[in-house]
């Protein structure tokens, strides 16, 4: 008589942290990066009201954008943001969020990231995509920023300072973590190799 073995095809649980101090730094640093995602939303409706109801505070030249308090005097190199026409005021609007949904989609996958930590789970494949996401963003941030300011200036925009060491930064940055995460994946598979031979 022969006896069957039913083995699961279910992918095996990722191991769970324990440690408390880590878990809790976590659950920190997600409500952290909730709040990141919460300032990026305010400040694009921010500069969505300032662009319709207070243009006529803002001066933009090619050094970059001020805005005031009050009207500004003329100062020299620059125009005040309500004698441009519509459309490049629309197009500053477009440039302000083109270049912000990088940075809005860092912070949010960072959130999942720590909120995964909070639960426990640090060597799910879950983690890896979620790094690999931020990588991601990242990289894509540098090449957004220079896209939505150069589409300013197609319309009119007079505002030239798109370039700041922080692209850069941001670009290495997100080969970085790309290739951590990577490490990450490659890692968690020799394990569950190690754990099939077991």
């Amino acid at each position: 008589m022969s006896q069957v073995i039913e083995l699961s095809a279910a992918a095996p649980e990722p191991p769970v942290l324990p440690h408390r101090g880590l878990r809790l730094l976590s659950r920190a640093l997600a409500i952290l990066f909730t709040l990141f995602v919460a300032a990026q939303i305010l400040w694009v409706v921010a500069a969505g009201l300032v662009t319709i109801f207070f243009s006529d505070h803002v001066r933009v030249g090619a050094a970059g954008v001020s805005i005031y308090e009050r009207k500004p005097p003329p100062i020299p190199g620059t125009v005040l943001y309500s004698s441009q026409s519509a459309l490049t005021r629309a197009v500053g609007m477009a440039d302000i969020v083109i270049a912000t949904v990088p940075i809005l989609l860092i912070f949010w996958e960072l959130r999942g990231l720590f909120r995964l930590y909070a639960r426990g789970i640090v060597f799910a494949q879950e983690n890896a995509a979620l790094l690999k996401r931020v990588g991601l963003w990242l990289v894509v941030y540098p090449f957004a920023k220079f896209a939505a300011n150069m589409l300013f200036q197609l319309a009119g925009g007079t505002d030239k300072a798109w370039f700041r060491m922080e692209l850069v930064y941001a670009l290495v940055l997100g080969l970085i973590v790309f290739v951590i995460a990577q490490v990450m994946e490659f890692g968690r598979e020799i394990e569950q190799e190690k754990d099939s031979f077991v």
